[in-house]
């Protein structure tokens, strides 16, 4: 037993003495090594920071870019109701589903842009067409409506532009 008593002891001083030799190093850290200590905490604590706003930030493109996706799904659909809103004769139920549609679009910030006599602009619009000489060129007929998304274009106008 005087074998595992004293290797017991041994043990514990050598604990006590490592405890001791740590003390004795958290006391001799120099002031250099504490600011070095210190700068390194505070860059870690701001890229944390910067990480979680990016996230954050990342989720939002995300749900807007499904949002933008969901809402050019529909525009095939636009387009066929504008169609048939264009026919002679028109049923209601198609003036209703039409109107619905159109209030949808509203609701989810989605504005339509290009119309006769605007003035063109290529960030907006898409000419497919192009006649007259001059300086100043205006939407003379649109093809195909165009769309911004929470301000964002999504669909360019298509439209013929006249030069005047």
């Amino acid at each position: 037993m005087n074998k595992e008593e004293s290797s017991d002891d041994l043990d514990n001083h050598s604990s006590e003495e490592i405890d001791e030799s740590i003390k004795i190093e958290e006391d001799n850290i120099s002031l250099s090594e504490y600011e070095k200590i210190k700068d390194d905490y505070l860059r870690l604590a701001a890229d944390f920071d910067n990480y979680k706003k990016r996230s954050e930030k990342e989720k939002e493109s995300i749900g807007t870019a499904s949002m933008a996706y969901f809402v050019e799904s529909l525009f095939p659909l636009v387009d066929n109701f504008e169609i048939a809103l264009s026919q002679d004769e028109v049923n209601k139920e198609i003036e209703t589903f039409s109107s619905l549609l159109t209030s949808l679009l509203e609701s989810l910030q989605v504005e339509e842009v290009g119309s006769v006599g605007d003035d063109f602009d290529p960030n907006i619009h898409e000419a497919v067409e192009h006649s007259g000489e001059g300086d100043t060129q205006k939407v003379e007929a649109v093809l195909r409506k165009g769309y911004l998304f929470q301000g964002n274009l999504i669909r360019p106008a298509m439209v013929k532009v006249k030069s005047e």
